[in-house]
């Protein structure tokens, strides 16, 4: 098993600020590679310990194209429980568990599409094989044995912490946040990605979804942090502190 560092980078002035005190954590795209968000977690855990209030956010996109989806679901439900018990956790919705809830569901014209998706790969993770034709099912007695089906479901789509709004994938950047739809907030792209803020209420938008390395922490509205974990073997995770903020990652060596 390849060895994993934890790179941070030097802290900077915070894209929005918190109260002192407070700090927040956040995760970009996991895709089923456990071993890597099992280690970010441990560093964050570290980095939110001196707080006052704590909050882990994972910005969805957990499952498919990587080994171990199950895992990285269990532990995004645990939440940060055991590492640092006084932290609020907070898990959202990303386009892949939509799709994967669809599919599971009998949705026919989800199931095929997930499955190219990177769902054959999460199927094995629950010990489920695509070639099966009964998948679905077996894929939802998995879930809900796991007790996932319902916590799955009740996540939210976005999730407020002051001036910073987290999401999957972005916004509707014409639209009040009150109003924005979660098909957008767990599948957009465009116009977001060529939106140069400042967004609804002037928030920061942290969010993944799209690939991009590195992460570039200079945009004075968004920040992206999915760094395309199942390809290039880097987790991104983001710690705002106060006034400050850092780069926190799990790179396999």
């Amino acid at each position: 098993m390849a060895a994993i560092y934890l790179p941070r980078s030097d802290w900077r002035p915070a894209i929005r600020t918190l109260p002192p005190g407070e700090a927040v954590a956040a995760v970009g795209d996991v895709h089923g590679h456990d071993d890597l968000f099992e280690a970010l977690m441990g560093a964050l855990a570290e980095e939110l310990a001196g707080a006052d209030r704590a909050t882990f956010v994972q910005l969805g996109d957990l499952v498919d194209r990587g080994p171990a989806s199950r895992r990285a679901l269990l532990r995004a439900k645990a939440g940060m429980t055991a590492l640092l018990p006084a932290a609020a956790s907070v898990t959202l919705t990303g386009n892949h568990e939509d799709r994967m809830l669809s599919a599971a569901s009998g949705d026919p014209e989800a199931r095929d599409a997930w499955l190219d998706f990177g769902g054959r790969e999460t199927l094995l993770s629950f010990g489920v094989s695509a070639d099966d034709a009964d998948w679905p099912r077996r894929l939802r007695e998995a879930l809900e044995r796991d007790g996932l089906i319902d916590w799955l479901s009740g996540l939210p789509t976005s999730f407020r912490l002051a001036d910073l709004f987290f999401v999957h994938a972005g916004l509707d950047p014409e639209t009040p946040l009150a109003r924005q739809q979660d098909r957008t907030l767990m599948w957009t792209r465009w116009p977001f990605l060529d939106s140069p803020g400042p967004y609804p209420e002037g928030v920061a938008v942290i969010h993944g979804h799209t690939p991009t390395a590195p992460v570039d922490l200079r945009h004075p509205h968004r920040l992206n942090l999915d760094t395309g974990a199942f390809r290039t073997g880097i987790l991104s995770g983001l710690v705002i502190a106060g006034d400050r903020m850092r780069l926190v990652q799990a790179a396999r060596a």
